[in-house]
Formats: structure tokens, sequence, C-alpha cells
């Protein structure tokens, strides 16, 4: 009998691995310790009522059957809405608009719609892994472009000219970045536009935290900079920005011609998204927008406990995030001096000392040596979970 092998194109993919963190802290938990959560980004606020609302009345309408593959029409026009309001350009419910079970299926579609085999997608590491497991379901080959905290985890339009060939076809941004926290700026942005028009490769831009950046920073978009979706992409959903993670709702803002592909594709893996999540999304959208700039002003405040705390924290640097709800540690000094990588290193912080970061490698090779923070969680989480790292760190460093 022939045995089991592993299909080629999945070889590469590796599940999130925030949840097999997570999964060692409740171990640890059930042991009867208590960890405090820094390593999952899932918003410590709730869903607003008004939208939650939205759902309970859908429900009773018995809106609970299949909708179209690319979301309702309401949803959909509410969308091109907002995108004419945020970023003055005007796109195509029917032909420019694909609601997803969450962004995640969003960069999927995506991804499957536009690369073939052999051809290269460039994408950001550290960076939030779904770019690269994308780019092998695809056939493709993940190119990474290095986040760099010396450079305040920027992006550099200069070295990505320097890893385009003539095989790339795709190139990922992500402002604000998970987890690194930079934001990216008009002007490298109109580089990497022009990079793209020259060579001739799309740009997909994941853009699910864009309303949540600090110190008067402004989220700038490839959309904003074409004026239009000619080789670019955007994808976004409702999980950050109202505090949604649960409903798995996102969409895609895609050119005329991959429409057809991504239609596909979402009718072959759910059929439709989520009739209930649709309706709550929609509310989301036509319904105030206060709680959403209250989540980002609390998300500021937290980020400056954190940044303010972590300053007092000997061994580590780290570069204060512009944006996002995470912050990246580098502890390579402590590594060294514990023989240790990342990965085991987050192991013994929470068997420990009871508080749970996530490892760099889980968001690729360049976050070796570095920890991730969520800061998305109580005020309280983040000082007592700073206080356990300091004493870890004191420990260490004193022994």
């Amino acid at each position: 009998m022939r045995r089991y092998e592993v299909p080629r194109r999945i070889r590469g993919v590796e599940a999130e691995a925030a949840f097999t963190v997570l999964a060692i802290a409740k171990r640890v938990e059930a042991g009867g310790r208590r960890v405090v959560h820094l390593e999952i980004g899932d918003s410590c606020f709730d869903t607003p009522d008004h939208i939650k609302e939205a759902a309970v009345e859908a429900l009773k309408r018995g809106e609970t059957h299949y909708t179209h593959t690319a979301g309702i029409q309401e949803l959909r026009e509410a969308i091109a809405e907002s995108v004419k309001r945020d970023y003055g350009v005007e796109v195509d419910w029917n032909k420019n608009i694909a609601i997803t079970n969450g962004c995640k299926q969003a960069i999927l579609a995506t991804v499957l719609s536009i690369v073939d085999e052999g051809e290269e997608v460039l994408y950001p590491n550290p960076g939030y892994p779904e770019y690269e497991a994308a780019a092998y379901f695809a056939g493709g080959k993940p190119v990474p472009y290095k986040l760099a905290v010396e450079n305040d985890f920027r992006i550099d339009p200069d070295r990505i000219a320097e890893l385009i060939t003539s095989k790339t076809k795709l190139l990922v941004i992500n402002s604000p970045e998970n987890p690194c926290g930079s934001v990216v700026t008009r002007e490298e942005l109109r580089a990497l536009v022009e990079l793209s028009e020259d060579h001739g490769f799309y740009i997909l831009s994941d853009e699910i935290y864009r309303p949540i950046l600090f110190d008067g920073e402004k989220h700038h978009s490839p959309l904003e900079v074409k004026g239009g979706l000619d080789r670019v992409v955007i994808v976004d959903g409702f999980s950050k920005r109202y505090a949604m993670t649960g409903w798995r709702i996102g969409y895609a803002l895609v050119p005329e011609e991959i429409m057809p592909q991504v239609f596909t594709l979402l009718n072959v893996m759910t059929s439709c998204p989520n009739s209930i999540s649709q309706r709550a999304a929609l509310a989301a959208l036509k319904g105030p927008q206060d709680p959403v700039f209250r989540m980002a002003r609390e998300y500021e405040k937290r980020r400056n406990i954190a940044v303010e705390r972590l300053s007092e924290v000997g061994g580590i640097k780290f570069a204060k995030p512009r944006g996002a709800f995470y912050l990246m540690i580098d502890v390579r000094k402590v590594l060294g001096k514990l023989r240790m990588n990342s990965e085991e290193f987050v192991k013994m912080l929470i068997e420990k000392y009871g508080v749970a970061f996530l490892h760099g490698t889980a968001l690729g090779s360049y976050g070796e040596g570095f920890i991730r923070m969520s800061f998305a969680t109580s005020e309280e989480e983040i000082i007592e979970g700073i206080e356990r790292f300091k004493r870890a760190l004191n420990d260490i460093l004193s022994s």
C-alpha cells in the first residue's frame, strides 16, 4: 500500500502559532497557575451593542439561509460608499467587491486568483503568516523582505527593488503592520506603486488595522495613490475595527479581471459568507463610528503604558509602534545568555513566570531573536505581564 505523503503545495505551510502558544498557556492554567496573556491579537473590547442588535434582528427575520457568494448587495454597496468616503475613489459594488469569511479568506482567495506556479510573492517578514501560507497554496515562491528594528521596522522600497525578478507577481504590504506596528508613508507607497507599474506586478494591501493609529499618524493606501484598482487589491474587514474577531467577516476590493476567479474560489470554499455576520457588518458600517475612535484611543493609551514599562526593563530593545496593537521586543541579548531560541524562551516564560508572549519565528524567519507582545488586553494585564517579564529578565541577566 502506498504510504501517505504531504502534498507539495502545503509542505511549507504551518498553522498560526499564536494558538499553539495559547494552548501551552491554557495547559499551565489548568494546573492551577495564573498566566497573563499577551500573545493573542484579540481585542478585550466587546462588539458594540448596535451591531449585536442588528444580528439578533436578522435572526428574528429568519435570515438564516444562503446569500450571494460574494455577499449581500446592501453590504457591498455600503463598502463602496465607505471607500468613496475614506479614499476618494469609486469602486463598483458588483464588479470589485467580495465579502469573505474573515480577512484570511480574502487574502487566500486573491492570492490564488493572481499567483501561478513558480511565480514570486514578496511579503513582509516579520509579518502575518497568512501571506507566506497563501503563496505556498498557490504553488508560488514566497520571498520575504526584512523589516528591521534598526529601521523602526519600516518598509524600504530600495530593498524591495533589489528583490524583484522577472517572476515577481505580487507584493504584499500591511499597514499598520502586524507584528511590528510600523505605518507606511505616502512617499513609501508612491515608490512601491512606481515599482509595480515598472515591473507589472500586483500589490495586495492588508488594511485590517487601518483605524488603529497613534501619535497623529495617517493611514495611506495604494488605492488612493493610484486612484483605482489597477493591479491593486485591498483586503480589510471588521474584526479589529469593530471588535468582531469571532464574527469572521471581511472583504476584498479587487480589479474587475480577477473578480470571476475570486467568486469561483469563494463559492468552492464556503458557498457564501455568514448571513448573520453580514447584517452585523452592515450595521457596523452604517451605524455610529464613535466606538471605533474610542477603542483606538484606548489602544494608544495602552501602547503608552507598555512603552513606559518596557523602557524600564534592561537587556531588550524595541521600536515604538505607531499603529495596530502589537510590540516587537528584541531579546537577542537574553537568548544569547540562555542559549535558547525565541520559541523555547516563550515556553519558559509561560511555565516559570506565568506570562505568555508570541515567539518571533511564528511571524517569519527574521523574527528570530524577538518576541511579540499584544497590548489589546486590559491595562492591568499589561502592567502585570511586563512586571513578570521584568522579573524574568532580572533573574536571567543577574545570574
